[in-house]
Order: structure tokens, then C-alpha cells, then sequence
């Protein structure tokens, strides 16, 4: 897995998407998914957003059995599935 960035200033990252850009997720950042918001957070910071391109290549860096990655590799296969994009905003 390559080098993701430092997370320790969010707080939290929230997911617009859809006809509306709505928001659609809010991700608090815990012990338990750090590694989701670091593989989120860099997608947006290489990306813009998160497209079905990234989350195929984010998906392929993850690993199965890390549960901090859960919630980032629920809503990349989503992503995928419905061929969503989505807009990041970080609270720090």
C-alpha cells in the first residue's frame, strides 16, 4: 500500500453526491477507521472527488481483513456499483 496522508487534523469528512450534490455520509474519525478516512481523504486530495476510477484503485490497495477500512471500502464499492461520484469536505 502506498503512503497516505496524515489525518490527525479532521475531524470529520462529509460525502455530497447525487442530482443535488446532497450530503449523503458524514465519517467522524475514530480509532477504528483511520484507515478509511486516510484512503478517502487522499482519493479527493489526487482526484477532486471520488470517481468510480479511484475507488477502483483504492479498492485494489485495501486490505480485506482491516476493519479501519471498512467504511471507506462500503462506500467505494458503491461508488462502483451505482457509478457515483462524490464531493469531500473535511471538519477540522
Amino acid at each position: 500500500m502506498k503512503a497516505l496522508p496524515a489525518v490527525d487534523q479532521i475531524r470529520e469528512l462529509q460525502l455530497y453526491g447525487g442530482p443535488k450534490a446532497e450530503l449523503q455520509l458524514r465519517l467522524a474519525q475514530r480509532p477504528d477507521n483511520r484507515l478509511s478516512i486516510q484512503v478517502l481523504y487522499d482519493l479527493a486530495l489526487r482526484y477532486g472527488v471520488i470517481s468510480p476510477q479511484g475507488a477502483r484503485e483504492a479498492l485494489a490497495q485495501l486490505p480485506a481483513d482491516d476493519a479501519s477500512g471498512a467504511d471507506a471500502r462500503a462506500l467505494l464499492e458503491r461508488v462502483l456499483e451505482q457509478g457515483e461520484f462524490f464531493a469531500l469536505r473535511t471538519l477540522r
